[in-house]
């Protein structure tokens, strides 16, 4: 059943106590300059006493507040591990400087300084050799160049998550200073890898590093199994000398591959999957020119773990086929690791297949797919019996087009997967008060805890009242642009989970888009077009 309002813990009491009434807590204090308090003197912040998951509540707070830099000094304990200084405003500046540049919180793992103004090479360069510990640091949205890579290069060797999504003041030359200080400490006295071993993830979409920087980037980090701008295209366009010779080519442990619209030869991706034999993820937009057989190379890979093929718009015009490009892969990788699918823009596109051939996917999303076939698996196949999506946990389906619909026997199977925990349905003329009474025959929808159902006209309050039940864990019903579905409807569905004393939200839009949300106790001032409750 939706879960129930409880009792609050008394930590979670105690840190709301906390939060709300640091000024008067901190007023008798002795001041003391805790932001300067040396590492091998004893502090005097009591915060020092608490554990680092309730500092980080206590600070996340405080930072929404836009209070932080009153407090911060206090806070930034040497247990402290992770600090999200996201959105500081410049006004912030002066004092969260002053309170960073201490060692206090030296142990630090975590730091995010996404869209912050403190985020620069003035302030990076002097407060980054103090966080030695560092495994991820994300300073994207930023002034941050590219002297602060030399200085993470040099001191930061066990980062494992590097951000820089967006800073375009870091170009070529900020790789070239972060691989020549990596290389000059390749590790510390303690035994540690050192970055050119630690670093897995880097983001830096939205900078000036061009294919020059992407190959050192590449050739250094040998462990990197992330990078957001590395494609199928960049990879073939920097490596076209290897690809062209038989000579040996180098291997990257890059873990994902895209595949975009803007590539030049289609014929390269086969050859690019040899330089990343350890690919598990590949996220494929159809290109005009690629065809079935390109798709096949995916079948050199040893695992696909996430498989995402987009059409073009008009689908059908495509040389992908779902029988001869999809259908294959989903054999060779259907029952063993494939955990994600996400089909769209694509023709035939044969749900019961998929049932077939991947019975252990975890999420599945079907996008504005052309059509759908009810064919079945062809004999060369094998008999392969009907499956349940068993494992399934998060169900996607979209339909653009108000005249292709799911046929309504693979359309119940999708539903009846006993997991689920997501579904996401927009678009779906199929989708009916039978549909759901014969579903809710089948399964009592026991793990599901968000529901969204988006510009469905045919389901009306006895649909979702099948959701509206002492069997499942419901948190949350996103119900928009229905037209059977009524603000009356959901004033009732609000007085049952009053009556109930269930903790679930509710979010209505009509197609007039007037919005009604409900969460919590009634505010005190409450308009007509738009108020909130929370139960």
């Amino acid at each position: 059943m939706p879960q129930l309002i409880g009792v609050k813990l008394l930590s979670q009491t105690c840190l709301e106590f906390v939060i709300n009434n640091m000024p008067v807590l901190c007023e008798k204090l002795p001041s003391a300059d805790f932001a300067t308090t040396s590492s091998n003197q004893t502090s005097q912040s009591p915060f020092d006493q608490l554990p680092s998951k309730f500092l980080e509540e206590i600070i996340c707070a405080l930072r929404t507040k836009r209070c932080l830099k009153k407090f911060l000094g206090l806070l930034a304990a040497p247990q402290l591990e992770t600090l999200n200084l996201r959105y500081l405003s410049k006004k912030d500046d002066c004092s969260i400087h002053f309170e960073l540049n201490s060692l206090r919180c030296k142990y630090l793992k975590n730091l995010s300084l996404c869209w912050s103004s403190l985020s620069n090479d003035k302030f990076l360069t002097s407060v980054i050799p103090t966080f030695v510990k560092l495994q991820v640091l994300d300073i994207s949205h930023s002034e941050a160049g590219n002297s602060s890579l030399e200085v993470i290069g040099t001191y930061c060797t066990e980062l494992r998550e590097l951000e820089l999504m967006d800073c375009p003041n870091i170009s070529d030359t900020g790789v070239k200073w972060l691989c020549v200080s990596t290389a000059q400490n390749p590790g510390r006295e303690d035994g540690k890898l050192g970055l050119q071993k630690s670093l897995l993830k880097l983001g830096s979409s939205g900078t000036k590093i061009s294919n020059a920087g992407i190959f050192l980037g590449l050739e250094t980090f040998r462990s990197l199994k992330v990078w957001d701008i590395v494609t199928v295209k960049i990879l073939a366009e920097i490596h076209k000398d290897f690809l062209n010779r038989s000579q040996e080519i180098p291997k990257y442990s890059l873990m994902n591959l895209k595949l975009a619209s803007d590539i030049c030869d289609t014929k390269t991706f086969g050859l690019v999957l040899s330089l990343c034999p350890l690919v598990i993820e590949v996220d494929i937009n159809i290109v005009r020119g690629l065809t079935d057989s390109d798709i096949l190379c995916l079948l050199s890979l040893e695992k696909l773990r996430k498989l995402k093929l987009g059409g073009s718009i008009d689908g059908c015009s495509s040389y992908v086929t779902f029988g001869g490009g999809v259908t294959p892969i989903l054999k060779a990788f259907g029952n063993s690791s494939l955990k994600t699918l996400s089909l769209s823009n694509l023709c035939d596109v044969n749900i019961q297949v998929i049932a077939q051939l991947c019975p252990n996917l975890h999420s599945l999303d079907l996008c504005n797919n052309s059509s759908y076939s009810t064919a079945k698996l062809d004999e060369e196949w094998g008999k392969i019996e009907s499956q349940v999506f068993k494992q399934l946990e998060k169900l996607s389906l979209s339909v653009g087009n108000s005249s292709i619909s799911i046929p309504r026997e693979h359309f119940i199977l999708l539903l009846s997967a006993p997991s689920l925990v997501d579904i996401d349905i927009a678009g779906c003329s199929m989708l009916n008060d039978d549909v759901l009474q014969e579903v809710v025959r089948v399964q009592k929808f026991h793990h599901l805890e968000s529901l969204e159902v988006k510009k469905c006209h045919n389901v009306t309050e006895k649909g979702i009242d099948v959701f509206m039940n002492d069997q499942n864990p419901l948190k949350k019903i996103v119900l928009r642009w229905c037209r059977q579905v009524t603000k009356s409807n959901v004033d009732y569905w609000k007085e049952q989970a009053k009556m109930n004393n269930w903790q679930i939200l509710i979010e209505f839009t009509t197609e007039n888009f007037d919005r009604f949300d409900f969460y919590g106790e009634e505010p005190d001032s409450e308009s007509e077009d738009e108020y909130y409750d929370y139960y």
